[in-house]
């Protein structure tokens, strides 16, 4: 039996356990479709058909996820589809079952008017040099920075400041400090409504993991950060203004001392670049995680130099909640 082509809906109930182990292949939580039709309820913009899956002889043994998301660019604000989840069975590598998947993706959103498609992977794996050959080209890595805090006081925050960790019902905050910083900004600058939420009720995040900065009463600011035992990676750093971002550097640092504090996967890295360097952070513009676009229009590919102009721009904004 020759491999068929498949959206996610159209995979028969029995074979279901088999799309979520292809997740737990690749050491990340089983996801089948009835958790795919959960995140989509919440908020998750998903293609309607959600993504395609390569079946043979009874066996799932690749697939690609596809969602969609809004880019604002110079031009205004367009629609493009976000590849993720791109995963095969390890002992089926090798047989083009992927590239067969990426056609068929680009053949569906195409067809339904999307001109791009942007997905995120790491230069040093094999996967970038696969989507090189399918036309996809590198337009945006992430800075980092990272600092030893275990030198140094770290005094108390300035009058009429606190910090405390976030809570389920502070979802709505964070989503208004989001919305306030990205202002008249480019790129990822606006996520789907009620995504904090989302993301709490999916257990995709810890509301834990946040921390809101305030300014008397008012939410004026938060991070999102993991943390190990020598370190704690700071994923988003937003203030709701550029006033605030001094507070918020500090408050982060206070909550990281005694440990290394790395921060990526934020543009408070370049937003805030000058307060970085002052503090003793090393600074690197760029890592081995980045964002690849792809043209979908049939009559002659279009140049993603458009979007490495988009991504160089001063007002472009990306932080870990927009990537896909």
């Amino acid at each position: 039996m020759s491999v068929r082509v498949l959206g996610f809906e159209q995979v028969p109930s029995a074979l279901q356990p088999q799309v979520a182990a292809l997740d737990w292949s690749t050491n990340d939580p089983p996801v089948g479709l009835r958790e795919l039709r959960k995140a989509r309820a919440l908020g998750q913009p998903y293609a309607p058909y959600f993504g395609v899956l390569a079946v043979e002889n009874g066996q799932v043994l690749a697939q690609i996820i596809v969602e969609r998301h809004q880019l604002t660019t110079r031009a205004g604000t367009e629609a493009f589809s976000g590849i993720a989840w791109v995963v095969t069975r390890p002992d089926v590598q090798g047989r083009g079952l992927c590239s067969r998947l990426f056609q068929e993706v680009h053949r569906r959103e195409e067809a339904q008017g999307l001109r791009w498609a942007l997905l995120w992977t790491g230069r040093s794996l094999g996967a970038h040099r696969l989507y090189e050959r399918l036309g996809y080209r590198d337009v945006y890595s992430p800075p980092m920075a990272l600092r030893d805090v275990r030198r140094g006081s770290h005094p108390r925050l300035g009058s009429g400041y606190s910090m405390r960790t976030a809570s389920i019902r502070d979802a709505g905050a964070m989503e208004s400090i989001l919305e306030d910083s990205s202002r008249e900004r480019l790129g990822f600058v606006r996520r789907f409504p009620r995504s904090f939420r989302a993301r709490f009720a999916l257990g995709w995040r810890e509301p834990k993991d946040h921390h809101i900065l305030r300014y008397g009463s008012r939410p004026v600011g938060y991070f999102y950060a993991t943390e190990g035992p020598f370190h704690v990676a700071a994923y988003e750093v937003v203030a709701r203004a550029e006033d605030y971002r001094p507070v918020l550097l500090e408050s982060l640092q206070r909550y990281a001392a005694g440990r290394w504090l790395t921060l990526g996967c934020t543009t408070f890295v370049k937003d805030a670049m000058s307060l970085l360097r002052e503090q003793g952070f090393a600074i690197f513009p760029d890592s081995h995680f980045t964002l690849m676009a792809r043209s979908l229009a049939a009559t002659g590919p279009e140049s993603p130099s458009s979007f490495q102009e988009l991504f160089s721009d001063p007002r472009f904004s990306c932080h870990r909640g927009d990537m896909f």
